[in-house]
């Protein structure tokens, strides 16, 4: 039985499918920088708001936990509050994930973001330090 469709037919949409999946895989870096590029202001500032929010945290525990009394109590519930910021951040994140970013990509804008608002060297020890 023959085939409905001749072989140059179907040689001809093959290569098509070949070309248009070829392009698509040299397209998806350019794709990504401009997502990165686009959305780098608006995700480093998230990126440094919870940072921030994170910080204040841990340091209202940590005194809490140290000194504890009704302020050092109040202070931890504030810091608590402000870690609602993290939700806007994790939520950012992943609707970049879903345009194709990947978590090196993330890193890398996360970098970016501390890198552009320290002013010296000092500033990206500090956000990268592990204190106890």
């Amino acid at each position: 039985m023959r085939s409905r469709f001749p072989p140059e037919r179907i040689a001809t949409h093959f290569i098509a499918v070949l070309a248009g999946a070829l392009i698509a895989w040299l397209a998806l870096p350019l794709w990504r920088e401009v997502v990165m590029g686009w959305n780098q202001e608006r995700y480093g500032l998230l990126v440094e708001q919870c940072d921030g929010a994170m910080r204040d945290h841990y340091q209202a525990k940590q005194t809490a936990a140290l000194a504890p009394s009704a302020d050092g109590t109040r202070a931890l519930a504030a810091s608590e509050i402000g870690l609602i910021i993290c939700q806007d951040y994790d939520l950012y994140q992943k609707k970049l994930l879903q345009w194709g970013l990947s978590e090196n990509e993330l890193a890398q804008m996360r970098l970016r973001a501390i890198e552009a608002r320290a002013s010296d060297l000092q500033e990206v020890i500090e956000t990268h330090e592990i204190r106890y």
